[in-house]
Order: structure tokens, then C-alpha cells, then sequence
């Protein structure tokens, strides 16, 4: 798929849209360290009746890096709202994997007449469970010279056992510019999920692996937000399940859909 451009307030975006017709626009967000393309088989599962756009988060992929170096949430947040305003798109779902939750939960809390529901792919779990000193030393390695390797390495630890995904996610990483790399990594270890966690209170649903199911849980922090546990997946549960998570989507999709009618 081509990447097309538009012009953010920090630069330049690449995004990819697929689809058409009249069913909910569906809005992809991928992971921190990742792309918009980690979605693209996904866009051509569900854009059979509805516009999907998915784009690249600045200084990951196509996109250029942030103008002001912030990549932070609030500011990856104001992206999406690039996107879809210069897209025209009209109120859409969010289906955001990972770190990419932290910016849906953001954008809707600020957005909440724009956005239909928020469909969570193992999201990013509440960092305060860590003790500082771990998180301190998560962001100082990302922002130390061997930072990709570091990154690699956990990323590793995490794909599960499909060697296609592990290969596009590798080469993902190698896509993001050290600032991005870093700035993820401090967004993340700076992170408190309750106050836009709380302040949403559209549709929710959290899709996570075995691995993510703890106390830190977004479902665990708010105990009225469905969830599904995915056993035997990895972390980009997309590339390794894709029929499992078009599934869910569509059931989120139709669900959200139904209540209007």
C-alpha cells in the first residue's frame, strides 16, 4: 500500500487509507517503535464497507520526525486529530494496539462527540506497578547508544513465535529515529492511565494476551471495561491472529453500529 501525506502540526504524516461505503470509519493506531503497516492487512479485512486510515506516529516510518521533539501523548494525540480533520473523516472507531492505546484513551477523553468506541489491542498496562528505579532504567537504555538493540531485545522477548511478525517488527524499529525511540519510552514510564481512562466513558473493550492480564490491567483499574484474554499470541496479536482480531472488531463495530439503528 502507498503511503499519501498530509501536513501535521509537527510535520509531515504518512498515512494509508483503504475502503469505502457507509459503515463507521475505523481509525488504526499502532504500537510505540512501530507503523501504520502493522495494520494493513487488517485495513483490507475491514474495509470492505467502511474507510479505514491508519497512519505512521511521527519519526516512526514514513513520517517525519516531531518538530518540536515532543512524543508524548497529548501531542501524538493532536496527530490523529490532524489525520482525521484533514481527512473529513466524521466520527470513527479507534482501534489502537499497545502504547497506541495511550493515545486513543487521550484523543477521546479531549474528543468525545468525535469518537464511537475504542477497541484496545493489548494495551500498555499501568507502568506505576514498576518500581522507579526499573522504569528510570527502561528510558535511560532507550536513549542510550545501544537503544535500538535494547528495544530489539525486548521486543524479542515478547513477539511470540511467529518469525514473519518478529521480522516486520524488527524492521519496524530500525524505521523509528532515536528522539521517537526515546520519547515513547519516557511517555511510557511517565504514564497514569486513570485520568482518561475514567474521563472516557463511550464503548470500551480491551483484547489482551496472557501476559498483560495483572493488576495493572486497564480493565482491572476500571472494573466496568470489558475484556477478552487472547491465549497463545504474541504481542502484535494482529500479525499472529488476524481472522481472531477482525473478528472482534467486527463484533465491536456491529455492536456500536446496532445501537444507532
Amino acid at each position: 500500500m502507498q503511503s499519501k501525506m498530509i501536513q501535521g502540526p509537527k510535520g509531515r504524516l504518512a498515512y494509508n487509507e483503504l475502503g469505502a461505503g457507509h459503515g463507521t470509519p475505523v481509525m488504526f493506531l499502532h504500537a510505540d517503535a512501530g507503523r501504520a503497516s502493522q495494520w494493513t492487512d487488517m485495513q483490507s479485512r475491514i474495509g470492505g464497507d467502511r474507510r479505514t486510515v491508519a497512519f505512521d506516529a511521527h519519526g516512526c516510518g514514513a513520517s517525519e520526525p516531531a518538530g518540536d521533539g515532543d512524543y508524548g501523548y497529548t501531542g501524538r494525540a493532536a496527530d490523529v486529530g490532524a489525520v482525521v480533520d484533514a481527512l473529513g473523516l466524521p466520527r470513527f472507531v479507534i482501534v489502537a494496539h499497545s502504547g497506541g492505546a495511550a493515545v486513543a484513551l487521550r484523543y477521546a477523553a479531549d474528543n468525545p462527540s468525535r469518537v464511537a468506541g475504542l477497541l484496545l489491542v493489548d494495551p500498555a498496562t499501568d507502568p506505576r506497578l514498576l518500581p522507579q528505579e526499573m522504569r528510570d532504567g527502561f528510558v535511560r537504555e532507550l536513549a542510550g547508544p545501544n537503544g535500538l538493540e535494547f528495544l530489539k531485545t525486548y521486543y524479542r522477548s515478547i513477539a511470540g513465535s511467529d518469525p514473519r511478525a518478529l521480522e516486520q517488527v524488527l524492521a519496524d524499529c530500525e524505521a523509528v529515529v532515536p528522539a521517537a525511540r526515546a520519547g515513547f519510552g519516557a511517555a511510557l514510564a511517565a504514564w497514569n492511565p486513570e485520568p482518561t481512562l475514567n474521563a472516557w466513558r463511550g464503548p470500551i473493550e480491551v483484547l489482551a494476551t496472557a501476559p498483560n492480564v495483572h493488576a495493572g490491567a486497564l480493565f482491572e483499574l476500571r472494573k466496568d471495561v470489558r475484556h477478552e484474554t487472547i491465549a497463545d499470541a504474541g504481542h502484535w496479536v494482529q500479525l499472529d491472529q488476524p481472522e481472531r482480531i477482525e473478528k472482534s472488531i467486527r463484533k465491536f463495530i456491529g455492536e456500536i453500529e446496532g445501537e444507532r439503528r
